[in-house]
């Protein structure tokens, strides 16, 4: 196991501080945690925090609401938290204790979650507030609303007056850059998924399943203090690693393929997001070298140019020079939009407690920020799916590669496929 690490003394606190700063007075925010998942009848999905309430109070708390109150100029803070009969703590777990809820967050007023009635007459009816602030999940594809959008919605049932705001703009603003703890929590995500990465180079052979490449990975999460990953594992083999989201990971693997493995450690809630494209029988052949190291190329003129005050469309318009001339060399393209066939998606995407984090990729880059760099090239008529990924902590004056340890060039990874005995 690697040492257990903890968030700076007051973390969550400052970021509350940050947060208030920024919010007009006589206001009311509500930040709502995650609740269960169902999986199927009485059975849940493993909890998963809500971002922005971890992120302001580091708290692991279901069903719980975090109040900021500002008004004059001053602000409070309260937790409202479910608190379990002393039946159900047999079948869950105990209640947490009020005084670990403070040392983590430091907020002392915490309160049953069936006292938000009464909370709610005191503020709406009593005080007169109508400004409120939430965090609006705007989530294209959702078929049933989240827990923020139902109780968004009893909100302004129950108190037509209200004037509900989005507070996106500010908590995004925050997250975005990353404080030295969280980078070394997304360090310590990436080291977890280097071990995998590094298992997975050690057995991988012709023959195996791409559901068993995510078993190994997920092993060596597990054994070294990622609870969960950060997303499901790609493990795609021959053809359809030019299938971008491919999820299956059912197919048997063959001599002389490649597998595309996009996957990530989480830990404390920072994900990792890599990807690294393997040769199933332990060498490339010269064809795939070729394919490979045309996405190699761009993936380091990326990382020669990403720095403050860079935008992500410029990355990808470095990457994008890059692949076609690489093709054109090959005389596979002939015009720039020919490379659509080939490249078709983003070379980066913010990354911390999301995978696909918040930030604005229309804004310049800053100190602090953390991203992907991911090109690839998918080239479905010779079955190659190419896709490199590492993740990358805006500095200064410009970049470091937080993944730089993990093999990616082919000669390193063959070097370790080829220091075991292949049967």
């Amino acid at each position: 196991m690697f040492k257990d690490l903890q968030f700076s003394k007051d973390f969550f606190k400052k970021n509350r501080e940050a947060f208030a700063k920024k919010l007009s007075d006589d206001s009311v925010t509500f930040i709502l945690s995650s609740i269960d998942k169902v999986k199927n009848r009485d059975t849940f999905f493993k909890f998963r925090q809500d971002p922005n309430f971890f992120y302001l109070t580091g708290l692991e708390l279901k069903r719980s609401v975090l109040v900021i109150l500002k008004s004059g100029g001053k602000t409070s803070e309260i937790i409202f938290r479910k608190f379990l009969d002393p039946t159900l703590e047999k079948w869950v777990g105990k209640n947490i204790p009020e005084k670990e809820i403070t040392a983590v967050s430091g907020i002392k007023d915490i309160r049953d979650i069936k006292d938000l009635d009464d909370f709610y007459r005191q503020i709406f009816n009593g005080a007169g507030m109508n400004n409120v602030f939430m965090y609006n999940e705007y989530i294209p594809e959702l078929i049933v609303p989240t827990y923020t959008h139902v109780f968004a919605s009893n909100l302004r049932q129950r108190f037509s007056f209200i004037n509900i705001m989005p507070v996106n703009v500010i908590l995004d603003g925050l997250r975005v850059v990353k404080d030295k703890c969280e980078i070394d929590m997304t360090r310590r995500a990436i080291d977890i998924t280097a071990a995998g990465i590094d298992g997975l180079l050690k057995e991988l052979k012709p023959g195996m399943y791409e559901n068993e490449c995510e078993g190994i990975l997920a092993g060596y999460y597990l054994k070294y203090g990622s609870v969960q990953p950060a997303f499901q594992t790609i493990a795609a083999s021959g053809e359809m690693a030019t299938v971008l989201h491919y999820e299956d990971n059912n197919r048997k693997t063959s001599k002389g393929e490649l597998i595309l493995i996009d996957t990530g450690a989480e830990y404390k809630n920072y994900a990792a997001d890599i990807s690294r494209t393997l040769p199933v029988s332990g060498r490339y052949t010269p064809e795939q070298k070729k394919f490979y190291n045309i996405v190699l190329d761009a993936s380091k003129a990326v990382m020669k140019n990403a720095k403050p005050g860079v935008k992500t469309a410029d990355l990808q318009e470095i990457t994008k020079e890059t692949l076609f001339k690489g093709l054109y060399d090959l005389k596979m393209v002939k015009e720039k939009s020919d490379l659509s066939k080939y490249y078709y998606h983003g070379v980066s995407h913010f990354l911390g407690i999301d995978t696909h984090d918040v930030g604005n990729t229309q804004m310049p880059l800053k100190k602090g920020n953390v991203i992907t760099v991911e090109p690839g090239l998918y080239i479905a008529e010779k079955k190659i799916g190419i896709r490199l990924e590492n993740d990358v902590l805006i500095t200064g004056s410009g970049c470091e590669n937080l993944s730089a340890h993990i093999p990616i060039e082919t000669s390193e990874i063959e070097d370790i496929m080829n220091n075991k005995k292949r049967k």
